[in-house]
């Protein structure tokens, strides 16, 4: 019985003591005039000249005053100042505080600081005990090297955090930010927003950036875009579902259907991941690569597993790479092979590992291929090393030229000129006025020129100790119409954009 009393008498002395922690009174520490005031009620003090208060771990001073001891609140007017700790400052022209709830409403010029901010409104609820402020009028803040405002905002001064909503705005030397809702840290100086944001870069990046969530380091200069992101870099951007940036670095890192433009250079990559670099002016898309580079009259589709381009930052000449399962495809070219590179330093176009070209009806082969490309046309061709081309004369009947290397010319983008150097060997069908076939010719030659118009091989000059003979159609058989390494691979040819494109979205 005894224990259960000591228990009762227990709880209710730590509730009394609870309860006088929360209803703590107000002191009064001075006042040049002290007079009450009935006109106001019952326990009502008037005070005036260098009224001092004091309610918990707070100090509160103002010219003048009301204090109300039956509800435990006062108002008071005047060059008001609050100081909690050695901190929290706050300053304003009219005050009510309540001491139950520790409560301060205030309102006319009020600033509120403490050793990382400042924040200025036209009115403001504060809590001495949680530390933590709100206004819904609008407010500014503003730190070393940040000026933020807003419609609303909450300010948890222990744990730095700055809640912002409507019309936020937040400017430094470096850029301004323009958000529906935002969150930053005074502590970290780390920036979180919610729903449409832009972010304006002043330094040289010039950059620009949206996204609908992401945060923000102010002093690493590292942030992360989610949801709908795109940056933008003068004449480049990227997009992705998510972006990873780094200022000094000035590099943006993409996640999920990336896309790398460059609206100058005509050029898009796009794929799974990707990386751009505005220092050393550097793109690297892969995972579904895709490259689309727009020309005068056409565009080249081309797919890989991985593209890279750059721009030599001093000569400022381009260079892009394909590799692995590259093909590719334009109106009047289309290809495969391992992997690809280009630079406009020397303007050729290197095809690797099994390279296969189709220009019109002809297929061109060779252990290496090299285009030569500049105004945006091609201009010549170089096939090394078994070197092979071959086109359809129907009926599984082809044409078929084969040397140790080739060499030829495009006029209007169109092949129509190939020289063969070493060991040529051809089988060419021979045709009457009439476009109809008379016979086939088969000529081993050191050397040969080939015309080719109309997309098929018109005339082929021999040169140098030539050993041809023209045969009826039917007098030599199959394998006798075949060079060696002959092999039509027409089922891999792209014969579209959507071959190459694939799950592409056009």
């Amino acid at each position: 019985m005894r224990s259960v009393l000591l228990a009762l008498i227990l709880f209710f002395l730590t509730c009394s003591y609870s309860e006088a922690q929360r209803t703590a009174q107000i002191e009064i520490l001075n006042a040049n005039i002290f007079e009450g005031d009935e006109s106001l009620g019952k326990n009502v003090s008037r005070l005036k000249g260098d009224v001092r208060f004091k309610h918990k771990n707070a100090l509160m001073n103002c010219d003048s005053a009301y204090l109300y001891q039956n509800t435990n609140s006062l108002d008071a007017f005047g060059d008001i100042v609050i100081v909690k700790g050695d901190s929290i400052r706050m300053t304003g022209d009219l005050l009510k505080y309540n001491g139950n709830s520790s409560e301060a409403f205030m309102t006319g010029n009020v600033i509120l600081s403490d050793r990382k901010m400042t924040l200025h409104s036209d009115n403001l609820t504060y809590n001495i005990d949680n530390e933590v402020c709100n206004y819904i009028d609008g407010g500014k803040i503003v730190d070393s090297e940040n000026e933020l405002t807003s419609n609303s905002g909450i300010y948890d001064s222990g744990s730095g955090n700055i809640y912002f909503r409507n019309s936020v705005v937040l400017k430094n030397n470096s850029y301004q930010l323009i958000s529906d809702t935002l969150i930053y840290n005074s502590i970290s100086n780390i920036t979180y927003f919610h729903g449409p944001t832009w972010i304006n870069s002043f330094d040289k990046d010039s950059s620009f950036i949206y996204c609908e969530n992401g945060w923000y380091n102010t002093n690493s200069g590292k942030s992360y875009f989610g949801r709908n992101s795109y940056l933008k870099n003068g004449p480049r951007f990227i997009y992705a579902d998510s972006l990873l940036y780094d200022k000094e670095k000035m590099e943006g890192e993409g996640f999920g259907n990336v896309l790398l433009k460059d609206t100058v250079e005509q050029l898009t990559i796009s794929g799974d991941y990707g990386i751009s670099n505005d220092i050393n002016k550097t793109g690297f898309v892969t995972g579904n690569a895709l490259l689309t580079k727009q020309f005068d009259n056409d565009t080249l589709f081309m797919h890989a597993d991985t593209l890279y381009a750059a721009e030599d930052t001093v000569s400022k000449l381009k260079q892009w790479q394909a590799y692995h399962q590259v093909t590719f495809f334009k109106t009047d070219l289309q290809g495969k092979c391992d992997s690809i590179a280009f630079n406009e330093s020397d303007s050729l176009m290197r095809l690797y590992d099994d390279p296969i070209i189709w220009s019109e009806e002809n297929q061109l082969t060779a252990d290496s291929v090299r285009f030569l490309i500049y105004d945006n046309e091609m201009k010549a061709l170089q096939l090394k090393s078994n070197s092979f081309i071959c086109s359809s004369e129907g009926e599984d009947r082809f044409n078929q030229v084969k040397g140790r290397s080739m060499y030829g010319d495009f006029i209007d983008n169109k092949l129509e000129y190939i020289f063969v150097s070493g060991n040529g060997q051809s089988i060419y069908y021979t045709r009457n006025s009439d476009e109809q076939l008379t016979g086939v010719n088969r000529a081993d030659c050191s050397d040969m020129r080939i015309r080719i118009s109309d997309n098929r091989i018109q005339e082929i000059n021999l040169l140098y100790q030539p050993d041809a003979t023209l045969y009826p159609l039917d007098e030599l058989t199959t394998k006798e119409l075949r060079l060696r390494g002959f092999k039509w691979r027409s089922i891999e040819r792209p014969f579209s954009k959507e071959d190459v494109l694939g799950s592409h979205k056009l």
